[in-house]
Order: structure tokens, then C-alpha cells, then sequence
């Protein structure tokens, strides 16, 4: 085979497959993703948040959070997660840090969302009951400022101590995502939204079930709610990374039709690559005609043609896998997120399609070729 043909197979292949493990390494890392949320889904975190009519998913305000607190089963920890309602001015010495959302919690968030504690502490009751002007960082944003020996940063022109250093688990709730800065509920309230406890910044109430069902707590709710006059009918109960484990979902079943869109593409470049492969056995005729008069049957014939239209497909079958890989590794960096999921499944997927593609476009040319005539093949100029 021409060097000419070989080259448009090759890089019709690794064009093929390139594309397809380009999306199939996104679909890799949001299935694992997914998977790992469906586990994370039975266990005994669990979140109220008020619904109405005209929104899926409405703030409390602080008072009647507090109700719905009272009403958990006795023993049962929980905790608020309060939003600022805008952007806070947050700085260090003077210096504006990029975060600008607060978030206001308990006593138990850390523990209950899987916060793990770096340095200091988290908030203790005192803080709440006395609405302390502290905080917890994350570890990114104390990164930030740690070169300098931060003790305090400014929210909005007021010092805050700075009483711990968190950092994100695994199993760490992604929505909560939004606050890196993390100081007491009521300090949320008083100082820097400067409201009264009816105003609506709770978001959600983050709870641990215990040994409960779901069925039970939502029993005991309303059992206990009825007792104290409390009106629950525009709450929902449901597993803390539900609504992340939705969206996850759906982006995977996005994804799926893009695969489909890839491989579409790799369906192609195999039909370019039998086209091709046709025309190179096409101008091949007298160089096959002669094997053929000198003795070579048709397995030897089609065993030709079809190891090097296979050599051709697994080779581009390696440049698009290395450069799949080489695409997703630079991503990551660019992104700073693990976005792509490139690993051993990736290459040996990436390998498998060359495989199979090559095996399958063969195998038509070759054919093609053992059933020339050799006399007619002989007498082509």
C-alpha cells in the first residue's frame, strides 16, 4: 500500500478515536461520580429544605428553622446552613480575596457534611449563643493568606478571627460548595446581614437519621409538628447529595447522546477507511494479479491486504489514544479540575476501538482482492 493511502487511514482512525475517548472519559468520570453518589445517597445524611408552589427549593428564616429543629427526634445532631443573601466584601489586610458568599452554621455542619478539620476548631456553642465575629476557612482560601500569618480577615471592613482551617472530603456535599467562608448562623444574621431571625437565609437543615427511616422521621414530624402548632406541609425530606446526584444524571444521560455522536464519527472514518483501502487495491491490480499467478491462493491474498489495512487502523488507533490522553491531561490542568477520567479503561477502550475497526474495515478489501481476476489484473498498464 501506497505511504499516501496509510496516512488518510491512519489519521482517519486516530480522528475516530480520538473523539470517541474524548467523551468517553468525561462519561468515565461522571458515571464514577454518579455511582459514588448513589452509595452516598443511603446514608444517614439527610436535608430539609422548604418548597412552594412558584420555587423547588425556598429559604427559612431562622426562627422557624429552629422550630423544625425542635421537632427531630431527640438525640438526632442537626445543623443550618445559612447563605448571605449578597455578595460580601471579604479581604485580608486590605487586599480583596475571590470569594464574596458567606455561609452560616452550627455547631455540627463539619461533622455532618464531611468537613475535615486541618487546624483549630470548628464553632462551639458559645460562638452561636453570643454571635461571635469568627470564622472557619477553607483550605484554599487560607492558602491565600497563610504566607502572612493570618489571624483575621475583613467581611465587609469587620475583623473576623480566624478559629480553624477545613478542608472537603470525598464524601463532602457539593453544594455547599458555594461559602468559603464559613462563620456562626446567628453572627450571619446580626452582623453582616444585619437582619432579624425571620428574615429567610436557611437554606436547608442538614440532619443525622440514625438508626430512623425516612418514613419514621417524616412520621415524627408530623406527629410532633401537629403537637406544637407547627406547619411542615412545605418541607421535603431527602438524602443530602440528592439534588448533585440528579443533576450528575442528567448530565450523564447528556453525555450518552454525545458518545453516540462520537462514535457516529468513528463510524464513518471506517467507511473512509474501506473507500480507501478499495482505491489502493484498485491501483494494486497488476502487483495483485501477479501474486495470485505465482501461486497464491485467495486466504493469501485477503491475509495481505487485511494485515496492512489492520496495521494502519491500530496505529492511528495509538496517535488518537495518546492524543486523547494528552488532551484531557492538559484540561485538567487548565481547569484545575478533574474533569476527564483518563486511566487504563480509557487506553484499553482506546485500543479496543482501533481493534475492532480495523478488523472490521479489512475485511471488505480484502475480499475485494482475492476475487480479482488475475489475467484481467495482468493485462491492466
Amino acid at each position: 500500500m501506497e505511504n499516501f493511502y496509510k496516512r488518510l487511514l491512519i489519521i482517519g482512525i486516530a480522528i475516530g478515536v480520538f473523539c470517541s475517548l474524548a467523551v468517553f472519559t468525561v462519561g468515565q468520570r461522571l458515571w464514577t461520580t454518579t455511582m459514588l453518589q448513589r452509595k452516598l445517597l443511603e446514608s444517614n445524611i439527610c436535608k430539609i429544605i422548604c418548597s412552594s408552589e412558584l420555587l423547588s427549593n425556598s429559604h427559612m428564616s431562622l426562627s422557624y428553622a429552629r422550630q423544625i429543629q425542635g421537632l427531630l427526634p431527640e438525640g438526632i445532631k442537626s445543623d443550618l446552613k445559612g447563605l448571605s443573601l449578597g455578595d460580601a466584601h471579604i479581604s485580608f489586610k486590605g487586599e480583596p480575596l475571590p470569594i464574596n458568599l458567606v455561609l452560616g452554621t452550627d455547631v455540627n455542619m463539619a461533622e455532618l457534611v464531611g468537613l475535615q478539620l486541618i487546624n483549630g476548631r470548628y464553632f462551639d456553642l458559645e460562638d452561636v449563643a453570643e454571635h461571635k465575629k469568627v470564622c472557619v476557612l477553607k483550605s484554599n482560601v487560607y492558602d491565600l493568606i497563610a504566607a502572612r500569618n493570618a489571624a483575621h480577615i475583613d467581611i465587609n471592613g469587620v475583623a473576623y478571627e480566624i478559629v480553624g482551617i477545613v478542608s472537603e472530603s470525598e464524601n463532602y456535599d457539593k453544594s455547599l460548595g458555594e461559602g468559603d467562608v464559613l462563620v456562626p448562623v446567628s453572627t450571619l444574621y446580626k452582623h453582616i446581614e444585619n437582619t432579624s431571625d425571620r428574615s429567610e437565609l436557611i437554606s436547608q437543615i442538614v440532619f443525622d437519621k440514625q438508626a430512623y427511616s425516612n418514613q419514621q422521621i417524616h412520621h415524627l414530624l408530623q406527629k410532633n409538628a401537629r403537637t406544637e402548632g407547627v406547619e411542615i406541609s412545605n418541607l421535603k425530606l431527602m438524602p443530602l447529595h440528592y439534588d448533585e446526584f440528579r443533576r450528575n444524571e442528567a448530565y450523564l444521560k447528556e453525555m450518552s447522546k454525545v458518545v453516540g455522536i462520537a462514535l457516529l464519527i468513528l463510524v464513518i472514518a471506517c467507511f473512509n477507511i474501506i473507500y480507501i483501502a478499495t482505491a489502493s487495491i484498485m491501483d494494486r491490480e497488476r502487483e495483485i494479479g501477479l501474486h495470485t499467478a505465482l501461486g497464491a491462493k485467495h486466504y493469501h491474498i485477503c491475509r495481505l491486504i487485511a494485515r496492512e489495512v489492520f496495521s494502519c487502523a491500530f496505529r492511528g488507533g495509538l496517535l488518537g489514544t495518546a492524543t486523547a490522553a494528552i488532551f484531557n491531561t492538559a484540561s485538567n490542568l487548565s481547569s484545575g479540575r478533574f474533569g476527564f477520567s483518563f486511566n487504563v479503561i480509557s487506553l484499553m477502550a482506546g485500543l479496543l476501538l482501533a481493534t475492532a475497526a480495523g478488523l472490521l474495515t479489512s475485511l471488505f478489501p480484502a475480499a475485494k482482492a482475492a476475487k480479482l481476476d488475475p489475467i484481467a489484473a495482468l493485462r491492466e498498464e
